[in-house]
C-alpha cells in the first residue's frame, strides 16, 4: 500500500495549512465549495483546479480559469504529480508531499461539513413547523412571532469560508503571471528584499558562495548611494546549514539586525530586517519546511 500524500499550503513562504489527500478528489479554489481554500488570493478561481486520486498518486487538472496553474514554474493543463512538486497559484505555493501526522483529513472535514448541513436543514424544518404562540385571531403584526432564518448550509466536503465568494476573479496578463511565477520561484529559496527605484526587489542568494552587500562593483547586493572606501559593508554566508551575517566595517558602517547593533556577526534563523546605513533589507531563509 502506498504512503498517503498531502498538500502543504504556503503564502509568502509561510505555512498556512496541511491537508491529507484521503478523498477521491479535492477541489482547490475560493469559497465554500473548495476543499483547499485560497480565499485571500483574487487571481484564483472559485473552482481553479482539482486533485484526483489515481493509483498510488494524484493527477492535478486545471479547470480552465483565466490565470492557469503552474507546476514547478511551468503552466500545465493536467499532469501526474511527483513528491516535491510545487504548484503555484498566484501568491500561494502548494507542495505535494508524503503525508504527515499534522495533516488535516479532508475525509473527516467532509463528514463534519455534511453533518453541519444536515443539522442546519433539520433546524430550519423544525422552526417552520413550530406552532406560533396563541395570540388571538387578530394579533397585531408586531405581536406575531418572527420566522427564524436558518444559517446557510455548507457544501459537503468544502473547507472554504464564505470569504471571496462575492469577489470577481482577477485576470492577470501573461507578463504579470510570468513575473509572479518568477517571484514565487525566488521566494522558495533564501533571498533578500532590497529597495530599488522606490520598490522592494527580490534577490536570490546562493548557499554556495558568500553574498557581499555594499557599494562596490564586487557586491552582489548594491546599496543606493556611493562611498569612497569600505565598500563591502556586510556579508551573508551559509555555514553548516545556518546563515551568518557579518559586519565587515564596524567602525565605518552602521549595521543593525532586528533593531539591535551588529558589532561582528550574528546567526539568522528566520525572516529578519537588516539595516545598513539606514537602508532596510529583509532576509528570508525561504519557504517553511
Amino acid at each position: 500500500m502506498s504512503a498517503p500524500k498531502q498538500i502543504t499550503v504556503l503564502f509568502n513562504g509561510k505555512k498556512q495549512g496541511v491537508f491529507l489527500l484521503d478523498t477521491p478528489e479535492a477541489f482547490i479554489g475560493r469559497g465554500r465549495s473548495a476543499h483547499i481554500a485560497l480565499d485571500d488570493n483574487p487571481i484564483v478561481s472559485r473552482k481553479h483546479a482539482v486533485l484526483r486520486s489515481e493509483g498510488d498518486g494524484h493527477v492535478l487538472q486545471d479547470l480552465g480559469g483565466a490565470n492557469g496553474t503552474f507546476i514547478n514554474d511551468e503552466r500545465v493543463s493536467a499532469t501526474r504529480l511527483k513528491e516535491g512538486d510545487r504548484i503555484t497559484l498566484g501568491k500561494h505555493t502548494l507542495r505535494y508531499e508524503r503525508g504527515t501526522p499534522e495533516a488535516l483529513s479532508l475525509k473527516a472535514a467532509a463528514a463534519r461539513a455534511a453533518g453541519t448541513a444536515a443539522v442546519a436543514a433539520a433546524t430550519s424544518q423544525m422552526t417552520a413547523q413550530a406552532e406560533p404562540q396563541a395570540l388571538g385571531p387578530k394579533a397585531a403584526p408586531w405581536e406575531r412571532p418572527k420566522p427564524r432564518r436558518a444559517p446557510p448550509a455548507a457544501v459537503a466536503g468544502g473547507l472554504g469560508s464564505a470569504m471571496g465568494t462575492s469577489e470577481k476573479t482577477m485576470a492577470a496578463s501573461k507578463d504579470e503571471l510570468e513575473a509572479l511565477v518568477e517571484q514565487m520561484k525566488i521566494k522558495a529559496g533564501p533571498h533578500l528584499s532590497v529597495p530599488f527605484e522606490g520598490q522592494m526587489k527580490l534577490m536570490s542568494i546562493s548557499p554556495m558562495t558568500t553574498t557581499r552587500i555594499g557599494y562596490g562593483d564586487t557586491c552582489q547586493v548594491r546599496l543606493p548611494g556611493a562611498v569612497w572606501f569600505s565598500k563591502v559593508a556586510a556579508t551573508l554566508t551559509l555555514r553548516k546549514g545556518k546563515w551568518w551575517l557579518e559586519n565587515h566595517q564596524p567602525f565605518w558602517r552602521s549595521v543593525t539586525v532586528a533593531g539591535g547593533p551588529l558589532k561582528k556577526k550574528r546567526k539568522l534563523t528566520k525572516e529578519t530586517v537588516i539595516t545598513i546605513d539606514k537602508v532596510k533589507i529583509r532576509f528570508s531563509p525561504g519557504e517553511a519546511p
